[in-house]
């Protein structure tokens, strides 16, 4: 998604739009750790290396599972 060289915080209000989910779906990932936020003077953001391992790790889960399927 982004380079190693461009890094961005994002505001939690922006992922739905970037990962094509609801903001409820965004919401779900990140209280249940799958996608972690830090916070910035008691602001909520999201590092785009946190969107790039979530992609990543459902990646190699979809990868799996076609491994599985293929016969």
């Amino acid at each position: 998604m982004v380079s190693q060289q461009e890094r961005r915080l994002y505001q939690p209000e922006e992922l739905p739009e970037l990962l094509q989910l609801t903001q409820e779906e965004v919401d779900h990932l990140i209280r249940t750790g799958q996608l972690l936020k830090i916070r910035i003077c008691g602001v909520e953001r999201i590092d785009s290396r946190e969107v790039d391992r979530l992609i990543a790790t459902y990646n190699q889960v979809a990868e799996r599972k076609n491994t599985l399927y293929v016969h």
